[in-house]
């Protein structure tokens, strides 16, 4: 028959036992428990934020790209509004678009490799990448040999009428030059038509009495006059009126003159016309007169 072990009657060892398992036991289920009692509590309480990390400016030009490629530089970025002129290095401009991008490309390398952006009051630099900075300037050299003188260029085209250039000085006087030869003797021209004939001039003044010319050949006999009273003697007293010829006249005309104490009664010029008297006692006929004939007379 089977033993059976009563459980109204313990041990008195193992009751301390049980107890400290119990206890053990119910600790964490109390534990467990705590926290729903004072639930409430906790939701009572404000949730705490988290605190936002502060956010960086925004800059007024943003670069996202500088570079120089394929011999280009290449600038690219953004300005806050659309249809702003941005320009680079103060010379080279362009528009942002609707979005307010730009960009810049175009041959030329910055000498510093820092390149200027400006838009409006704003402005920033860029460093360029694949760019390197202008070095100091080296010595000059040595000047070269000089080379072979070119030939002599076409002749340009006259300038504008008027745009003539200052009036240069002059230059020293060149020396004397060797006499030449003296050319062929050229041909006589042809005579030209003789002149029309001047107005007369006005008589000169009284010249001088020239010497007494040869006396020239007796002159016709005239005819016999009429008696007059008794003359005197032919050996006392010479005829009173004397007459005098020239048979030619020259290139320059041609001149009577009367002798010493006679005057000139007439002159004709033989060609026609009336010779020119030059005072008392001479008489001129001009060329082409053939000749001219006067009378002396004693006063």
């Amino acid at each position: 028959m089977p033993k059976t072990r009563s459980l109204g009657r313990r041990s008195p060892m193992r009751a301390p036992i049980l107890i400290a398992l119990g206890l053990a036991l119910a600790g964490p289920a109390a534990q467990a428990q705590a926290p729903s009692q004072d639930q409430p509590a906790a939701q009572s309480r404000p949730a705490r934020t988290r605190a936002k990390a502060p956010s960086q400016p925004v800059q007024p030009i943003q670069i996202w790209d500088a570079r120089i490629e394929g011999g280009n530089l290449q600038v690219t970025g953004s300005v806050r509004r659309s249809g702003v002129t941005v320009i680079l290095d103060d010379d080279i401009s362009v528009l942002s678009d609707r979005r307010g991008r730009f960009e810049f490309r175009l041959p030329y390398r910055p000498a510093t490799c820092v390149a200027v952006i400006k838009a409006g009051e704003d402005e920033r630099e860029a460093v360029v990448a694949n760019c390197a900075p202008e070095g100091p300037a080296g010595k000059p050299g040595e000047p070269g040999p000089a080379g072979p003188q070119g030939s002599a260029g076409l002749q340009g085209p006259p300038g504008p009428a008027g745009a003539t250039g200052p009036k240069g000085e002059a230059g020293p006087k060149g020396e004397a030059g060797p006499k030449g030869e003296a050319g062929p003797k050229g041909e006589a021209g042809p005579a030209g038509p003789a002149g029309a004939p001047g107005p007369k001039g006005d008589q000169g003044p009284k010249g001088e009495q020239g010497s007494k010319g040869a006396q020239g050949p007796a002159g016709e006999r005239g005819p016999k006059g009429e008696a007059g009273p008794k003359a005197e003697s032919a050996a006392t007293v010479a005829a009173p009126f004397r007459v005098v010829r020239a048979r030619a006249c020259t290139d320059a005309g041609c001149t009577l003159t009367c002798d010493a104490g006679e005057v000139l009664a007439s002159a004709t010029c033989q060609a026609g016309g009336a010779a020119a008297l030059e005072g008392d006692t001479k008489a001129s006929c001009p060329a082409g007169s053939g000749g001219m004939v006067g009378i002396c007379a004693r006063p």
